[in-house]
């Protein structure tokens, strides 16, 4: 339930509409309350509030019509404005940024706050009695749209504040970097928190020879493995689940999500209850996924390297991160892959990702567009003398060592000036004579 209440969060964070229309309805729900307030007692009588009373409702009803007005217009160059940054993001950083954008709190509250104000007017100028009204009494619900006005003065200018700084490089990349940090924190925390699972060598494990494929509901990307009700599934039905497929893999409509090994009876109901526990849809996420947050780093270093672009700095400030999270990754106890009852019976097995395609997920694209620029792959190879020396698994280290002999190999056949070609092999050499040490 816990991992399904974290997606339903994760999506409602990533919908431009959750935010805004939360606010409408609060803002509903205030002008009710309000106008029950003003018929029960008489703010305007209290010493020194004088101020608060309305002589009329015309008075009330034309401030009312001039707040609903105003706001309305100004959601509208709000709107605007976001469509304008969403476009600049998406040509210039990548569509898969578009979604930092979106999920901007800032900017959500901000379009809420002019569109709540506006349906707050709306309603309160409707709950107001005929014109020329001596009856009736509105003073709170006035006085508080007066308030939603001031408020929504100060949001346009902390919008206006907060679309320049999103639209910055260094900021988006800042953000990014940190999605990146928190889901190496919860994917690889400093110290397992289930006893019960472990790393082990999945070819060495012996599940035996029967077992009944677990085919795939439907096409898409997994966005989440729910491994505590798969274990739960496991136990209940006395078997072994080999999840094959992991958080961000795309999955064919005809591919399959693992296997079943010594189920005893019932197949189609189990089968059915262990895709309920791994989620498919249309989009990546960064749930589980922490590919998505390398790849979208990649992403604008890949773009700043592009000719039309031309930006290796901003090339740089993404290695440097990219090769600060791989660090860390280094620096952390391995992920289980293996998970066992209370009795120690295997249940789980899962698919984790390996060191060497973090590596892949995070260079490949970089070194494909700087092969052939030696200042860059210079930046590129100190970076990674600095992630050697965090380097300390010996198949982690041959993960790094043979991706830097690809760099050499591909050194002479891409770098055109003989003095790049002898300082890249050099420090190629430099790093490698340091992972087999």
């Amino acid at each position: 339930m816990k991992k399904y209440l974290v997606h339903l969060s994760e999506k409602m964070r990533s919908s431009f509409w959750s935010v805004p229309l939360l606010m409408i309805a609060s803002a509903i729900v205030l002008a009710f309350v309000l106008r029950l307030l003003d018929t029960a007692i008489d703010p305007a009588s209290i010493t020194g509030l004088d101020w608060l009373r309305l002589r009329d409702a015309d008075s009330a009803r034309a401030l009312l019509q001039v707040i609903a007005g105003s706001t309305i217009t100004v959601a509208g160059t709000v709107f605007s404005i976001t469509v304008v940054a969403l476009t600049l993001a998406s040509n210039q950083f990548g569509p898969r940024l578009v979604r930092n954008f979106i999920r901007d709190r800032g900017t959500q509250v901000s379009l809420g706050i002019f569109l709540s104000t506006f349906v707050y007017a709306l309603v309160t100028m409707r709950s107001i009695g005929t014109l020329g009204d001596t009856t009736s009494k509105y003073d709170l619900a006035v006085q508080a749209a007066l308030l939603l006005a001031l408020i929504s003065i100060c949001y346009l200018i902390y919008f206006i504040h907060n679309v320049a700084q999103s639209i910055q490089v260094d900021n988006i990349a800042h953000q990014i970097n940190l999605e990146f940090h928190r889901a190496i924190e919860r994917e690889y925390p400093h110290a397992t928190e289930d006893t019960r699972g472990e790393k082990f060598d999945i070819e060495r494990l012996e599940l035996g020879t029967g077992w009944i494929n677990i085919p795939a509901d439907r096409g898409g990307y997994v966005q989440f493995v729910d491994r505590q009700r798969l274990i739960a599934v496991a136990e209940d039905c006395d078997c072994c689940l080999f999840i094959s497929c992991h958080a961000g893999g795309y999955m064919h409509h005809w591919g399959s999500i693992g296997r079943i090994y010594q189920a005893r009876e019932n197949a189609d109901a189990l089968i059915s209850r262990v895709q309920a526990a791994v989620e498919i849809g249309s989009l990546p996420t960064a749930e589980q996924d922490i590919v998505f947050s390398i790849r979208q780093l990649a992403q604008i270093a890949e773009r700043a390297l592009s000719p039309g672009i031309n930006d290796p700095f901003t090339a740089y400030a993404c290695i440097d991160r990219l090769i600060e999270g791989l660090g860390t990754v280094l620096q952390r106890p391995e992920p289980p892959n293996c998970f066992k009852d209370e009795d120690g019976r295997l249940r789980l097995v899962s698919c984790e990702l390996e060191f060497s395609q973090l590596l892949d997920a995070a260079l490949d694209e970089i070194y494909e567009h700087s092969r052939g620029n030696g200042v860059v792959m210079r930046h590129l190879l100190n970076a990674l003398a600095d992630l050697a020396a965090v380097c300390a698994r010996e198949h982690d280290r041959k993960a790094l060592y043979d991706y830097l002999q690809r760099m050499a190999d591909d050194n002479s056949a891409y770098i055109k000036s003989r003095s790049d070609q002898k300082v890249i092999q050099e420090k190629i050499a430099a790093i490698q004579n340091e992972l087999t040490s």
